[in-house]
């Protein structure tokens, strides 16, 4: 499958060659450019990674569920022999924002306008939590290893051990994300719009229990003592999740965990938390939930039938939300995180595009 740069199409018809490339630069310059226009110092997360700088070499890689791991220190490790630091990173996730927003527009051969500019956005609020020294800088690589492999049949297996690679390096979640999304890939062909609800209670229901029994305490404990750690001021502070169920029981930690998913998946209060300033991620976030909950329900897209690869790619942005569910402390990581994650998104939906529809086939066949 080879990188050429799409057509434009507005209303269901392709504009002007010259035309799509003005429209493809532009939106694609400003998505990324933002820390140009509106540069911002490093805030706490920047100057946290930044001091782990002197502490790297105290990482236990290999020892992903320690208690005594620090994220901070094992991505310090991981960034520190390439040069980037708090004057150079807003370089570094400039490039990969750019990677990242760029490479889904290739597996297009006509991408409507809105959903170019809906990917610049994200691209937009990706932006924001790439302008300085992050640990997103590392993920975004992992993020891009995945979306180049998703142009290839190995596109499993280049998701999985991205994911678990990441995972065991910093975020060991991640695992548990690679698993989640292996079993939504068996369920796929299952899943429907009255399933779908059944599904993600059972799922949230066996993690629960599943949490309690081996390691012995609950799911909502974990959110609760992550934010106990925030204090005023400090960055996720204002947009902290509070469960709005405490039972101590598994059927109200499933139902806790499956109302966080939702309210993460329309994070209106997100306005109400932190101010107008947040419209546009909300608005994002809201299409974007509609648009993965449709595809993974349905057996066809404008009535051009879903392929199971489709399906897969989908379902990694799906199974990242049923994770963040169950673990994010508050909305502001939740938008930075899935905001990484988002792009495969789009690359499966571009391939679902190039699929031809079966009454224009039949129509060229009786021409």
């Amino acid at each position: 499958m080879g990188f050429r740069l799409p057509s434009i199409e507005f209303r269901g018809r392709k504009l002007d060659s010259s035309i799509s490339f003005l429209i493809l630069f532009s939106g694609l310059f400003l998505s990324v450019a933002m820390p140009l226009l509106m540069h911002r110092d490093p805030g706490p997360d920047a100057m946290t990674l930044w001091s782990s700088y002197a502490r790297a070499d105290n990482c236990n890689f290999w020892n992903p569920f320690s208690p005594d791991r620090s994220s901070y220190e094992c991505s310090a490790y991981l960034l520190r022999p390439t040069g980037i630091n708090l004057t150079n990173a807003w370089a570094y996730g400039m490039a990969c924002n750019l990677f990242l927003t760029a490479i889904p527009v290739f597996i297009f051969r006509r991408m409507p306008l809105t959903i170019f500019l809906t990917l610049c956005l994200w691209g937009v609020v990706r932006s924001f939590f790439l302008e300085n020294l992050t640990k997103e800088i590392i993920v975004s690589v992992a993020m891009i290893s995945i979306l180049l492999f998703s142009f290839s049949r190995r596109y499993r297996g280049g998701f999985f051990f991205s994911a678990l690679i990441y995972g065991v390096l910093i975020r060991p979640y991640w695992i548990l994300f690679s698993l989640v999304w292996i079993g939504v890939c068996f369920m796929k062909k299952y899943v429907s719009r009255l399933t779908f609800f059944l599904m993600l209670f059972v799922f949230y229901l066996a993690i629960a229990t599943a949490i309690q029994l081996v390691a012995g305490y609950s799911v909502s404990s974990i959110r609760a003592s992550n934010n106990e750690l925030r204090t005023a001021g400090e960055e996720g502070s204002k947009s902290l999740i509070v469960s709005w169920l405490n039972g101590g029981d598994f059927v109200s930690q499933a139902l806790d965990s499956l109302i966080i998913f939702f309210r993460l998946s329309f994070p209106v209060e997100l306005i109400l938390l932190s101010g107008l300033g947040q419209i546009i991620f909300v608005v994002l976030m809201m299409m974007t939930s509609l648009l993965m909950f449709k595809m993974i329900t349905s057996s066809d897209y404008k009535g051009v039938h879903i392929p199971p690869k489709v399906k897969e790619l989908i379902a990694i942005p799906l199974s990242f939300l049923l994770v963040q569910g169950l673990f994010e402390p508050d909305f502001g990581s939740f938008a930075r995180h899935f905001s990484m994650v988002v792009p495969v998104l789009f690359l499966g939906l571009g391939l679902q595009m190039r699929a031809k529809k079966p009454e224009l086939v039949e129509s060229r066949i009786l021409n």
